[in-house]
């Protein structure tokens, strides 16, 4: 490593080491508390369930995109707006042509000239609308349907069927053996980003707070418009191969399939102690490859000379306030990213000990009260 870079270094783990961490983390708990409501029937099913979903599979497994044939390169406006909720959809696709690159809209334009809209009734159903991909269908209630039509515009967009394989944004999905089912959560968060981003939010649900929150700190990982455009070309393997820039497949498989796992159980109500520490392990894990992740991506930038040890110590505090350290969905409160795990990350990362300025005891004092 030439000098100069030593020298980067040793300046960053001098700012480092005096962060107010225990200050941080307070901070943290303060802003990213928040609250979910969930129900849950037939309890011994779901804690089969929870532990079956618990453990990861392999990323090789998962399949490569498929090549998109190009079948439409335009829309008629008007006779979208003449479909069920016409309003929508023609606003949706004015902005979504001119916000993005024609490369990235081959889904688009093939799966929306051929969509069909219909009302469907959710009253007994946690959700507002769905897209079959099959079919290329969204059902929509039409009582609230601005606050859900956009995401599903936006599945239609990222979605493709092929080989019995439903490839989604960055979600794959299939009953061949061999293939492996993953990405549900980033998918579900970073479609739910992009509606909001582009279109607004309509409502204050906090159900899909926890996938939102992820994807955000993910794309800060791979970049806005990388991350966009794999989404749009249905390209999970394209996402994985950017993270192992910066982890390793167990770590990236761990992380993926954490988010899965959390997706399904984290909103749950009842669950056992010892199922609540499946949650708070994968919680952990999750919001921990995240820091190494970007960690490592600034050290890079630092080495090359395209950041400052100050300019990677501010951005590196405003992603750890960004991810919080702990989250309260329903009743159980649930606690990760404490000071001395921080240090140990970044310490790793860098290659050298960071010290946290404060007393075992204040440590201590701190995860006794919850902060």
């Amino acid at each position: 490593m030439p000098n100069k870079v030593n020298l980067d270094i040793n300046d960053i783990v001098t700012q480092l080491e005096h962060l107010d961490y225990n200050y941080l983390v307070n901070t943290l708990s303060r802003i990213f508390t928040y609250s979910a409501t969930f129900f849950i029937a037939h309890k011994a099913f779901k804690s089969y369930e929870l532990h079956r979903n618990f453990k990861p599979e392999n990323i090789q497994s998962v399949s490569i995109a498929p090549e998109i044939i190009q079948e439409y390169s335009s829309v008629d406006i008007k006779s979208l707006a003449a479909k069920n909720f016409g309003e929508a959809i023609s606003k949706f696709a004015k902005v979504v042509i001119k916000k993005f690159p024609a490369n990235d809209l081959t889904i688009f334009y093939n799966n929306i000239n051929e969509l069909t809209v219909k009302h469907k009734n959710f009253a007994l159903s946690d959700s507002e609308a769905d897209y079959i991909i099959k079919k290329k269908i969204i059902r929509v209630d039409g009582k609230n349907y601005l606050s859900a039509i956009y995401h599903e515009l936006f599945h239609m967009s990222s979605s493709i069927f092929k080989d019995g394989i439903c490839y989604s944004g960055f979600q794959q999905t299939s009953f061949k053996n061999g293939i492996i089912n993953i990405g549900e959560a980033i998918n579900e968060g970073y479609t739910q980003l992009l509606a909001e981003r582009y279109f607004g939010k309509d409502n204050d649900d906090e159900e899909d707070e926890f996938e939102v929150d992820t994807v955000k700190q993910l794309e800060k990982i791979i970049g806005k418009e990388k991350m966009e455009s794999l989404y749009l070309n249905a390209n999970l393997l394209g996402l994985i191969n950017e993270l192992k820039n910066y982890a390793s497949e167990e770590e990236i498989s761990n992380f993926i399939f954490g988010t899965d796992f959390l997706f399904k159980h984290l909103y749950e109500k009842n669950i056992l102690p010892f199922e609540k520490k499946a949650v708070l392990r994968s919680l952990k894990n999750v919001k921990e490859f995240l820091v190494k992740a970007y960690t490592e991506k600034l050290k890079r930038q630092l080495e090359s000379g395209k950041i400052t040890a100050n300019e990677m110590s501010k951005e590196l505090t405003l992603y750890i306030v960004s991810l919080g350290s702990s989250i309260k969905p329903r009743k159980h409160k649930y606690e990760f990213l404490s000071p001395m795990d921080l240090q140990d990350i970044i310490s790793n990362v860098i290659g050298k000990r960071v010290e946290v300025k404060a007393e075992s005891k204040e440590i201590k004092g701190l995860s006794a009260k919850g902060r």
